[in-house]
Formats: C-alpha cells, sequence, structure tokens
C-alpha cells in the first residue's frame, strides 16, 4: 500500500515539475514575436549654397546721373512805372513767344493821345508863326519870343509822348513770356508791381532737379559735366547749387531751387529749344587701382562696417574700412584682399 502512495506522490511531483519547465515555452506561443528594431539611416546635413563676388581690384567712380532740361539763363522783370494806372489790354499769355519791341501790356492812358494830337497841332501853328514872321522881317524881340513858344510846346510834345510810351510795357528782348499778371482789365496797377516777365531765349543753361536733397551733397560750383544731347555730347559746368542760390531766386521756387543745379553749357555747335531735355553726368569721386566689391556686399551695425567671406567653405566676420560709395560698388581700403569671395546679402 505504501509502495502504490510512493508511487504517486513521485508521479505528481514529475508532472509539476514538466508543466513547469513547458509553461514559459506555451507562453512565448501567445505572443506576437518583436520586430528588429533598425537604426535609422545617416542623414548628411544639406550643403549651403551662398551668393558670393570676388574682391575685385580696378577702377571705382561715383557719378549722379540723370535727365535735365533747358532754360532760359535770364529773365526780366517788367512793371509800369506810375502809379494809378489801370489794366487797359493784355497782348500776350505765358510761354508766347516775343520778339524785342513787341507790345506785351498797355495801361489806360487817360486823354494822353489826345492831349498829344492837339499839341502836335500848336506846335505846328508856332513853326508857322516862327517863319512867318522872319518871312516879314519882324523884330527880333517878336521873332525870339516866338521861336521860345514853339520851344515850349516841343519840350511839352516830348512829356506827354514820354508819359504814353510809358502806358505800354514792351518786349526788351527776343524771348518767351514767362509771367503775366492775374489783373483783369480795368484794375489798378501800382508803380513798379510786376505785371510780366520776359524770360532770353538766345542764353539758355540746365536745370536738374533731384528727388532727395542728399544726391546733391557733394555737388561744387564748376565741376565738368558730360551733357549729352541727341547722341552727341558736349561740355557743362556746375554754374549754381543749392547752397548757391542767390536770394532773389530762391524767394520766387525756393521748393525747386533747394534741390536742383543749373549747368551752363558750352552751346556754339548745337541748337536747342526751351523745354528740351538732355542726359547729364557729374563724376563726383574717382580712384583708380583700388579694392571694390559689389554695394550689396557691404553690412553694416551702427557704425561698424564689415563683410562676410567664405574661407573653406566657412563663413567669417571681417571689418572693413571704406572709401567711395557708388551707386553700385564699395571701396574696400582695409580688410580684404583681392580674390577673396565675398557674401552677398
Amino acid at each position: 500500500m505504501q509502495t502504490i502512495k510512493k508511487k504517486n506522490i513521485r508521479s505528481q511531483i514529475f508532472s509539476f515539475v514538466l508543466m513547469a519547465m513547458l509553461l514559459p515555452l506555451t507562453a512565448c506561443s501567445l505572443f506576437p514575436k518583436e520586430e528588429q528594431v533598425i537604426a535609422p539611416p545617416l542623414v548628411e546635413p544639406a550643403e549651403v549654397n551662398y551668393d558670393v563676388a570676388e574682391v575685385k581690384r580696378g577702377t571705382i567712380e561715383k557719378k549722379l546721373t540723370g535727365t535735365a532740361t533747358f532754360k532760359p539763363n535770364s529773365s526780366e522783370n517788367l512793371f509800369y512805372q506810375q502809379s494809378g494806372g489801370r489794366l487797359e489790354k493784355v497782348h500776350v499769355a505765358e510761354s508766347d513767344v516775343v520778339k524785342k519791341g513787341d507790345s506785351l501790356i498797355e495801361v489806360n492812358s487817360g486823354n494822353l493821345k489826345s492831349d498829344i494830337r492837339q499839341l502836335e497841332i500848336d506846335y505846328k501853328k508856332a513853326d508857322l508863326r516862327v517863319q512867318q514872321l522872319e518871312h516879314q522881317k519882324s523884330d527880333e524881340f517878336s521873332i525870339e519870343i516866338a521861336e521860345l513858344d514853339k520851344q515850349g510846346l516841343a519840350h511839352r510834345l516830348s512829356q506827354l509822348r514820354e508819359q504814353l510810351a510809358d502806358s505800354k510795357i514792351v518786349a526788351p528782348m527776343d524771348g518767351i513770356v514767362t509771367f503775366v499778371t492775374d489783373k483783369g482789365i480795368g484794375e489798378n496797377i501800382e508803380a513798379f508791381e510786376s505785371v510780366v516777365r520776359v524770360a532770353d531765349t538766345a542764353n539758355l543753361q540746365l536745370i536738374y532737379s533731384a528727388m532727395n536733397t542728399s544726391e546733391l551733397e557733394e555737388i561744387e560750383i564748376g565741376m565738368s559735366v558730360n551733357v549729352t544731347i541727341d547722341g552727341e555730347t558736349i561740355q557743362g559746368e556746375v554754374a549754381q547749387t543749392p547752397d548757391d542760390i542767390p536770394e532773389d531766386i530762391s524767394e520766387t521756387d525756393s521748393d525747386l531751387y533747394n534741390r536742383s543745379l543749373l549747368i551752363d553749357v558750352e552751346m556754339e555747335s548745337k541748337e536747342v529749344e526751351v523745354g528740351e531735355s538732355a542726359e547729364i553726368e557729374i563724376v563726383i569721386a574717382k580712384k583708380e587701382d583700388t579694392l571694390f566689391i559689389p554695394k550689396n556686399g557691404l553690412r553694416t551695425s551702427g557704425a561698424r562696417n564689415y563683410v562676410q567671406i567664405l574661407v573653406d567653405n566657412t563663413k567669417r566676420e571681417i571689418d572693413v574700412a571704406t572709401g567711395i560709395i557708388s551707386k553700385t560698388e564699395v571701396e574696400i581700403r582695409k580688410g580684404l584682399e583681392e580674390g577673396d569671395e565675398v557674401i552677398l546679402k
């Protein structure tokens, strides 16, 4: 009996051990197999491409270029010399071309014309009276008195004719009308009040007006100007800058002249008209055999001027000293060498 019990106990222990050994294997078969983890591929960083320009050696120029217009070099304000006159006739308008002696404006002369006609008759009678006395061999006193009467009439007639002439304003030169009073017919004209202005078209000069006054800061009187008209280049010279405006001209149109240059031009072989345009070029600064870079390669930070350059495909910052700065290029006086590659902005 005991032998059977021992056999049963051994059998149970064996079964227990067997189950303990099989259980992990069974559990592994119940769960999915783990996937193998694959390491990510190594990605090389993208290559950075810079827009660069080499430092060059050569000539750099700073220029002012633009379009200028021909205008009269001088003009004359015309006025009535006596007060109390009334505007009677206006024969011209602005931009009219006139000849020397042309009547421009007339002021009411009152009875001057009638008085002159009457005096002319009286003078003729006085002249005949002198001839009559001389023919009659009158005494010398009577003839002398008649001569004095005749001279008095001649003097008075001359005065009235001058007054009549003064009632008309005529062109003092060949030119173009640049101003006419806006007063209406019948309105009073004060003495020495400008009523018309005539510009001398025989002498023209160029006027160049800048958008920004800073463009003209380095321009000086006497600078040479290349003037191109219809493909032909002639020489000119700066005659006036915003720093040299006469007071009377500045008051006429201060906004225009404060941003304008006047240029005298040698016109011996070229005929131009008022309003015709020309291209101008003024060399403000020039330097030969110097280093320069494109203007968009220069960087600033406050008072600091610097550039970015490539050295062995590595970006570096270099402080530089600049010289002439044109519209497209910058002179480099210190900090770079010819052939250096500057990164552009």
